[in-house]
């Protein structure tokens, strides 16, 4: 999960709990109002109704009650004398319907079962009517009296449930929306990240002097690329310590090696005759340890100066005439293990690059395909062309190497088999320049392999510029 995304859960969650929190509170708000307002209105109906029958009852026993009758229409109500436990007057509504007794001065919710169209033609279709039920004591001309009231709350429950759905619908909205800005807010909040990490992918050890903007701000996001700036400092400080390290030793060594291979030569030259078997053996092996160490040291200072460059001085180089060179110089070798070499190059490719780099790189290439050949074995050295690039490739069967191995190889010093390394003089850096060579000059290099099969190296380089020859 992003850190995008965490934000955008962490700031929709706190603002849906929150919603729910606040809506929760409102419905409590808004429910309790009519409920109040009800209460209110049946206490004033229980006060007015048993006035109007004491009235009635002062002017005339007999009076008809079908006024009161006809003003409670909508109300369920009885009224009690206390003391004498008789039923004063009992509407037209509480004839038909009977609700619970619930004691004086309490309010209560009753569900009631009645027959449609009894109460009003609108009624539900489930029969189920709710009452709000109010018992309220009154004092009246020196006599006391319990009145029960109830009006029917469908239409309020109707519009509690439309309340309930609208807040509903109002989280389910807030909550989208709280999405879509808390997603754009996240993703402005992390967007100096975002630069940090582009340029941080581009920072490699060929350009370590870039650095990353810290901004004029001293927030998190400022302090954090001033951290990372003075850690590729040191970074820069190590590699570039390493590489004149690795450069000055090599240089250094080139000399003594040179002359301890000299040396040795001529005392086999001038003495060999005269020493003793086991003395010349050991001179000769030392010889062959010198010159693979000269190679190494060879190695190591063509490598570290390709290190150094950022680029190259393009110049048309006829490729066909330098792998056809390579090619024949390289079958010697091959013949003595009677390997096959099919070469297949069109006439005049031309590309603009730099010739004495771009023949180090193929005759790694080839010196490779050669030493790690079976006897009997088979080089293809092919070139193809098109507009934008040409495409070089050299194939040969061999033991190969493993595929969890493969990209490995262009590693420095990386070696398959140390042991069949050793005698063929290798160094484990040949494909690593042939890489740096390519690199120079904007091309891909590309390794293949099926181990006890056969290996593939194809070198990809862009044809810029002018391809003519002067």
């Amino acid at each position: 999960m992003t850190v995008k995304t965490r934000i955008t859960l962490f700031i929709v969650g706190a603002g849906l709990v929150s919603s729910l929190f606040f809506s929760v509170v409102v419905f409590y708000e808004l429910l309790e109002q009519p409920f109040k307002l009800l209460d209110t209105v049946l206490k004033e109906e229980a006060y007015r109704t048993t006035s109007m029958i004491l009235k009635r009852q002062s002017t005339s026993e007999s009076a008809s009650l079908e006024t009161v009758d006809r003003a409670m229409y909508a109300y369920w109500i009885e009224i009690y004398e206390q003391g004498i436990n008789k039923v004063l007057y009992q509407s037209d509504l509480a004839k038909r319907v009977n609700l619970p007794p619930v004691k004086p001065r309490s309010r209560t919710i009753v569900k009631a079962v009645i027959p449609r169209g009894q109460i009003k033609p609108d009624q539900n279709r489930s029969q189920e009517v709710t009452f709000r039920v109010r018992t309220v004591l009154i004092e009246l001309d020196g006599r006391s009296f319990v009145v029960q009231i109830a009006r029917t709350i469908d239409s309020l429950e109707e519009e509690i449930w439309e309340l309930v759905f609208g807040i509903v619908a109002g989280l389910i909205f807030s909550t989208l929306a709280l999405i879509v800005i808390s997603r754009f807010m996240a993703g402005k909040i992390l967007q100096p990240i975002g630069r940090m990490k582009d340029l941080a992918q581009d920072i490699s050890e060929k350009n370590l002097g870039q650095r990353i903007p810290p901004g004029e701000g001293r927030d998190e996001f400022s302090e954090l690329a001033r951290t990372i700036n003075r850690m590729l400092d040191r970074l820069q400080y190590s590699f570039v310590r390493q590489r004149d390290f690795l450069f000055d030793t090599s240089h250094e060594l080139k000399t003594p090696l040179t002359t301890m291979r000299l040396a040795v030569d001529e005392i086999c030259t001038s003495d060999g005759e005269n020493m003793p078997p086991f003395v010349r053996d050991n001179l000769l092996r030392l010889n062959s340890q010198v010159l693979r160490m000269e190679r190494l040291v060879k190695d190591l200072l063509n490598l570290s100066s390709l290190e150094t460059l950022t680029g190259i001085d393009p110049k048309p180089v006829q490729i066909t005439e330098l792998l056809s060179s390579l090619a024949e110089e390289y079958k010697f070798l091959a013949d003595a293990q009677n390997i096959k070499m099919d070469i297949r190059l069109p006439m005049r490719l031309v590309i603009q690059g730099d010739g004495e780099k771009l023949h180090r790189a193929f005759s790694n290439i080839l010196d490779n395909a050669v030493k790690y050949n079976v006897d009997g074995g088979q080089i293809e050295l092919t070139c193809d062309q098109s507009a934008a690039e040409l495409t070089v490739t050299v194939a040969n069967t061999g033991p190969g190497v493993a595929e969890a191995e493969i990209p490995k190889v262009f590693d420095q010093f990386y070696r398959v088999e140390k042991s069949r390394s050793i005698p063929n003089g290798g160094s484990g850096l040949g494909l690593a320049i042939v890489k740096r060579i390519v690199e120079l000059h904007g091309g891909v290099l590309k390794f293949e392999c099926r181990q006890g099969a056969w290996t593939r190296v194809t070198a990809s380089l862009p044809r810029r510029g002018d391809t003519t020859l002067p």
